[in-house]
């Protein structure tokens, strides 16, 4: 990791052009609570529907995240799902100017049905059919433009009709001749068509149809990759491999990289991100394996996102710093507020909680135990030390608010911690619109006085009874009297 920490700074700024096969990825985010009547199929109430890029768009998302400058070169249909992707695009800080509209072809959407966090099915509206010479020639003059001023370049084929050989070896060309690094992420079985190029990522499956081999172990897989080079012409080979990691070969023999162990929620686009990594960390100057490891991490991030997804370049110094996870689930408001919005968006169930957790104790951890039953993210606001002083008295807190904050962002059950100043946690909830809002103490819910502010925002307050007996005050009291 050391080898590869030290480019991480010079990802910011690089020219990355990706040409490929453009399409948009539609988010059905829904809610099955029954089966259908007319077929043994749940029905899939939907919440709310998002558009994000997918295909090279996804790449230059990528691109964009980790602090790189790309350059977008493909084709889309005159219809509302290219103005949709249009629009998708530029929210993720990608360029538009340079794609070609073919009035003969759809865009490619691809649409995804999700409830609880999970696939239910995926329509695909797609024409495959070889774009015609118009739209080539079109495309091949962007790109005779951009290469020249590119730090690195990318082919994305999903074998969709744009990466054809003429388009392939006339941009493989290029690149050489302005000696620009040029990996590809492939498709198909005719690797040939992408001779001279830096880097060829066929993922495993990908890697075992084009080479014609049963990968089973090491050896197979070394075999395979030894086809490839052969097939493909290319410097190098780096084939993904899942839980298992990535192997690169080149000419001198295989190297492996070890995967990076994450709680998987989703695959989609995970290619997309480690050949935007790889390219960016080529384009910095990193030999082929720091620029392989940048990206086995990069991936191993998105995996753990839902639906299609990127890897900011913050996150990627995070997880290659090592930080501790606890102090990464401290945030400040800004943060939270975007943290919540995306995983609204994701239709992930949010519920928040708040309180001065003084001296946590059981009744403290039952308590936050029971609320993060209620949904799937908890998010627990602790008052400041200003705060607290006020509520309870010029002796308290007895604890820091950094600590307390730390203590608690240690419990597994607590997704997320902020700290607030306010006396009332009305601004963090107006940030976080949690789907459930939980107290815990002999209150009645009419009672409370956020009771209207998280109804009006679409959630609803959940009161939990302590544990009795159990409390700062008492441990405080007990403590005392031991010692007088």
């Amino acid at each position: 990791m050391d080898s590869a920490k030290k480019y991480l700074p010079l990802l910011a700024g690089k020219k990355i052009m990706v040409l490929g096969d453009l399409m948009l990825d539609e988010h059905i985010w829904s809610k099955v609570s029954r089966i259908s009547p007319e077929a043994p199929v749940p029905v899939a109430d939907v919440v709310r529907i998002t558009h994000v890029p997918g295909g090279c768009g996804n790449v230059a998302a990528n691109v964009a995240a980790l602090g790189g400058v790309p350059y977008l070169v493909g084709s889309l249909g005159r219809d509302s799902s290219g103005e949709k992707l249009v629009r998708a695009l530029e929210r993720h800080n990608v360029s538009t100017g340079d794609l070609v509209i073919d009035a003969n072809r759809p865009t490619i959407l691809k649409s995804r049905i999700i409830a609880a966090s999970q696939h239910i099915v995926r329509v695909d509206r797609e024409d495959r059919t070889v774009i015609s010479p118009t739209v080539a020639k079109k495309l091949i003059r962007k790109f005779q433009e951009l290469v020249p001023k590119m730090d690195a370049i990318i082919i994305s084929d999903y074998e969709k009709g744009t990466i054809t050989k003429e388009i392939s070896q006339a941009l493989i060309k290029l690149a050489k001749k302005y000696r620009k690094p040029l990996a590809i992420d492939p498709k198909g079985i005719d690797y040939a068509k992408y001779r001279g190029a830096t880097v060829i990522t066929p993922n495993l499956r990908e890697a075992a149809i084009s080479s014609r081999t049963v990968i089973f172990d090491d050896r197979s897989l070394s075999q395979a990759g030894k086809v490839i080079l052969k097939a493909a012409g290319t410097r190098f080979v780096l084939v993904t491999r899942g839980k298992d990691g990535m192997t690169i070969f080149d000419g001198s023999g295989a190297t492996y990289i070890p995967a990076i162990p994450r709680e998987v929620f989703d695959i989609t686009g995970a290619g997309d991100t480690v050949i935007a990594t790889l390219t960016l960390a080529l384009a910095a100057g990193a030999p082929m394996k720091a620029a392989a490891i940048l990206a086995n991490l990069a991936g191993s991030i998105v995996v753990g996102k839902i639906g299609t997804a990127t890897c900011s370049l913050d996150e990627l110094e995070v997880a290659l710093e090592g930080r501790e996870p606890v102090a990464q689930k401290i945030k400040n408001r800004n943060d939270l507020a975007a943290i919540a919005k995306n995983l609204k968006t994701e239709g992930v169930k949010i519920v928040f909680t708040n309180g001065c957790f003084d001296l946590l104790h059981l009744g403290h951890v039952r308590y936050l135990r029971e609320a993060k039953k209620l949904g799937d993210i908890l998010i627990v606001g602790v008052n400041s030390d200003d705060s607290v002083t006020a509520l309870k008295g010029p002796d308290r807190p007895y604890i820091h608010e950094l600590e307390r904050a730390e203590i608690l962002a240690s419990l597994e059950c607590v997704d997320y911690v902020a700290i607030f100043h306010e006396l009332r946690p009305d601004n963090l909830i107006k940030l976080v619109r949690p789907d459930i809002h939980v107290k815990g103490g002999d209150y009645k819910v009419a009672d409370l006085p956020e009771k209207k502010l998280v109804e009006s925002l679409g959630g609803k307050v959940v009161v939990i009874p302590p544990i009795k007996g159990r409390s700062t005050t008492n441990i405080v009291a007990k403590i005392l009297g031991k010692k007088s």
